[in-house]
């Protein structure tokens, strides 16, 4: 599923160079689960922006379901990422104006998902709270608990 071998990213300035990830190699496969934790400054968010496709690395190799994505272009990697990866941020980077509703639909509408499967996946996994905003989506009160905890519901989502 995910497999990273000797991936590598420096953080360079003008004085100063910054190994995030040195040589750094790990396999996960279908099924399981992986937490990552360390003390600040460890790579971790380095780790989960490359594992994300967000952000580019120096060497190394990295598969995500056994395709290769150093070479990918960006469209490529954001198709990929939209297909593969799911993304609950902490602080939700939700669209404010939209409701919870509309604001799960739009990666749904990138992937070209028709209405109905739409409409059917967001009607189960928000119930009650579709008509809330964004911006009263806190503490995973509205989008965290059935997109995050629940795993039946999360993969029945996306």
């Amino acid at each position: 599923m995910l497999e990273m071998k000797d991936v590598s990213k420096v953080f360079r300035t003008d004085l100063i160079e910054t190994h995030a990830l040195r040589n750094f190699s790990l396999t996960v496969k279908a099924g399981e689960f992986l937490a990552v934790t360390g003390p600040s400054g460890s790579g971790k968010t380095t780790f989960l922006n490359i594992a994300g496709l967000l952000e580019p690395y120096e060497s190394g190799s990295y598969k995500l379901d056994d395709v290769e994505v150093t070479a990918l272009s960006d469209d490529a990697r954001s198709h990929l990422r939209n297909q593969k990866i799911g993304f609950i941020f902490q602080s939700f980077n939700l669209m404010p104006d939209l409701n919870i509703y509309d604001n799960v639909d739009v990666p749904l509408r990138y992937r070209r998902m028709n209405y109905a499967e739409r409409h059917k996946r967001i009607t189960k996994c928000t119930r009650d709270r579709r008509s809330r905003r964004a911006h009263e989506a806190r503490a995973g009160a509205a989008v965290g608990r059935p997109a995050a905890t629940r795993r039946h519901r999360a993969r029945d989502c996306g």
